[in-house]
């Protein structure tokens, strides 16, 4: 499936208006400069990459609803505790933090039924 960069602009500057109700409002949450969300996104030049992806998903907005237009716009929070997965984004590898949290966090293929 070839994604539609026009259908993801028009769908992320919906998702923008309603969630924030400007654009310059949504350029804040995702921590951008407004004109690189219109000049690259908005205008379907470019498709958002996986650090914008994850910023939208932060943001309640529903990744397949935004890439193919399919299901809900946004999505409810699932009740699941993420809050394991901030301090370890900016820890470095080797560090104390890092080795608990590893140690502790279960893995996938414990988790299976």
């Amino acid at each position: 499936m070839k994604l539609n960069k026009k259908e993801v602009a028009q769908n992320l500057r919906l998702f923008g208006y309603k969630k924030f109700g400007t654009m310059k409002r949504f350029a804040e949450a995702l921590e951008m400069n407004p004109s690189t969300l219109y000049s690259g996104y908005l205008n379907g030049r470019s498709l958002p990459g996986p650090v914008l992806l994850v910023k939208l998903i932060d943001l309640g907005c529903n990744i397949n609803w935004l890439l193919t237009g399919r299901e809900t716009m946004t999505v409810q929070p699932s009740g699941v505790d993420m809050s394991v997965r901030t301090p370890l984004l900016s820890t470095p590898m080797g560090s104390d933090v890092f080795i608990e949290a590893k140690k502790t966090a279960p893995m996938f293929a414990d988790q299976r039924r």
